[in-house]
């Protein structure tokens, strides 16, 4: 976090970011009850204050990208070994490779029947349901 912040706006900062709530965070951060709303105000007004929550804020949401890539490789683990495990049943290989395409980006055809007759005559179409 920013050096040039002292405790306080740090503890704020660390405060804001849990809720948003300025007021709050003041008061939990150390800062006078009575006076929270109007030092929260105040420091929302500090660049040093909103590049310290924006730095946090980006720290926070790397961390969070990292334990996804690092869930979805387990997960696709998981997938795989109910893929090649013999006693998986065809269902639960079916319903795995099903998963595994969808998270892949490959989403099942949707079927269409479409039928009509002679030019100029309404065409009827029906939607299939694919299960």
């Amino acid at each position: 976090m920013d050096n040039c912040l002292t405790r306080k706006q740090q503890a704020f900062v660390l405060e804001y970011i849990k809720d948003r709530n300025g007021t709050q965070a003041a008061k939990r951060a150390g800062y006078s009850e009575r006076r929270a709303s109007e030092i929260s105000w105040q420091l929302l007004q500090k660049t040093t204050v909103l590049k310290a929550i924006q730095d946090l804020q980006d720290e926070i949401e790397q961390q969070l990208r990292m334990r996804f890539v690092e869930d979805a490789i387990k997960a696709r683990e998981v997938l795989r070994g109910i893929l090649d495990n013999p006693d998986s049943t065809d269902r639960d290989k079916i319903t795995a490779a099903r998963d595994l395409l969808d998270r892949a980006g490959f989403k099942p055809v949707e079927k269409k029947e479409l039928s009509g007759s002679g030019s100029g005559n309404p065409i009827e179409i029906k939607f299939v349901d694919p299960s």
